[in-house]
């Protein structure tokens, strides 16, 4: 926008996926890229990429197609060329790499031009000295991940399901996140009436409970969270929702640990609300 282009930014349903009505009026002669996150960072919802891919291609198979695969890629069975994908980004540390290293895949023939210029490391993509010990921790982390794919997927959803029903039990709860395969795996995102997000995270953190109040790429300067509003969330609970993140190493025995700290800590967090 700051270099003159019209960015449009597409309305999603009340479960984060992107209407697919709204993409097709918005496309015209003059699109040139489209950028889709694969999966929220914050609740969850996964984009359905292929048709998205198929439909972009079908109107003008020289629009670039990019997609965010930040929070997917290790998680979910990501493939570019099935989703007729151009370009697609992925970071180290949310699959176990080290931070401060990741990816980006570029389709053959796509038109791209670099922005780090100099000595033309990285097939003159990216200029500079590689971080070549960052590049072989990605390497380990993305081969881990893919060798134990539908072992981990199974297990993290088996996780995500299991707190979603002992939320659901709870009063005063609402789940933002969808269960079994209609949402990613590793993540669940909940809203605990007249308790605010950040007063119950750092209850939790005193308990050795690590949540996140929404998106850590922007926990610097919180705000009330686009994504929450996107999704029409009721107004009363902007302020008062966590994200719960998994990984293979979770249990069932730590999400009742964390059931039975949000039973202590609830009640007595309620006291505190001003009125």
């Amino acid at each position: 926008e700051d270099l003159g282009f019209d960015v449009i930014y597409l309305p999603v349903d009340e479960d984060g996926v992107v209407k697919m009505d709204a993409l097709k009026d918005a496309m015209d002669d003059d699109t040139i890229l489209v950028s889709v996150m694969h999966v929220n960072n914050e609740i969850g919802s996964i984009q359905p990429i292929d048709e998205i891919g198929e439909y972009i291609k079908s109107v003008n198979p020289k629009v670039v197609y990019h997609v965010d695969a930040i929070q997917s890629f290790g998680k979910l069975d990501v493939k570019p060329k099935n989703a007729k994908i151009d370009l697609l980004s992925v970071s180290g540390h949310k699959i176990h790499g080290p931070k401060g290293i990741g990816f980006i895949y570029i389709k053959n023939g796509t038109k791209i031009n670099p922005i780090i210029f100099g000595g033309g490391q990285q097939e003159a993509m990216r200029s500079g000295t590689e971080n070549v010990p960052g590049i072989a921790g990605l390497g380990v982390a993305a081969k881990d991940a893919y060798e134990n794919l539908e072992e981990n997927t199974k297990k993290l959803t088996e996780l995500k399901d299991y707190l979603i029903d002992k939320l659901d039990a709870m009063d005063g709860v609402q789940v933002n996140s969808k269960k079994g395969t209609d949402g990613a795996p590793h993540i669940v995102s909940a809203s605990f009436k007249d308790v605010g997000s950040e007063v119950l995270l750092h209850a939790l953190e005193d308990k050795g409970i690590f949540v996140s109040a929404g998106s850590a790429c922007s926990s610097n300067k919180p705000a009330i969270s686009y994504v929450l509003q996107a999704i029409n969330l009721d107004e009363d609970l902007l302020k008062s929702t966590i994200r719960f993140s998994f990984n293979a190493d979770n249990t069932k025995e730590e999400i009742d640990e964390t059931v039975e700290a949000l039973n202590e800590l609830l009640p007595i967090l309620k006291k505190y609300v001003r009125k």
